[in-house]
């Protein structure tokens, strides 16, 4: 009787398995998600940056716009201030560079930034701030941690910096409370 009973299981499973009979234990809806290829993620597109000031020239034979007074960098990023800016364009247009002059500060959501001069270079992502660099990050408590040197230098693609010479951090007060314990 146990072979029988065997396959008339099988056939009985066969033959619900074949009329497309619903799923029990929902291991085929499972291994349909697991296995379906994966979707690329969509892809955020930044708003276009906008540069504004009271004039503007490009010289073609170098690739350089040149852009003086009340200059104006508007990034979904950062928003950037300075008496001049160099724009620096490789080969297909595309940014390689950036020099500014004069009263620079840089700014987004949590950190500020000034200095007389800032060379940006694209192809490692490096900040170079010099003449009076400082960097400001602003805490959640509303107090700010602040940064001082005579150049600052900022890998934006690392998270790293390197303030040198005469590097200088300010902390809000009481910041320092854990370094109690070096006292001697």
């Amino acid at each position: 009787m146990k072979p029988i009973l065997l396959l008339t299981m099988a056939a009985w499973c066969a033959a619900a398995s074949a009329a497309g009979a619903p799923d029990d234990d929902g291991m085929a809806a499972a291994r349909e998600v697991l296995l379906a290829p994966a979707k690329p993620a969509p892809q955020l597109a930044l708003p276009d940056t906008k540069i504004t000031a009271k004039r503007m020239e490009y010289n073609y034979k170098e690739a350089v716009a040149i852009l003086t007074d009340d200059v104006v960098v508007d990034d979904a990023r950062f928003r950037l201030t300075s008496d001049r800016l160099f724009v620096f364009l490789d080969g297909t247009n595309s940014l390689s560079q950036l020099v500014v002059l004069g009263n620079v500060a840089v700014s987004n959501e949590n950190r500020r930034a000034y200095c007389d001069k800032a060379v940006y270079t694209h192809a490692d992502g490096r900040l170079v701030m010099v003449g009076r660099a400082k960097l400001s990050s602003l805490e959640p408590d509303g107090s700010t941690r602040d940064v001082k040197g005579d150049k600052i230098t900022i890998w934006t693609n690392e998270e790293r910096m390197e303030v040198y010479p005469n590097p200088e951090l300010t902390f809000p007060a009481g910041a320092a409370k854990d370094l109690e314990g070096l006292r001697q």
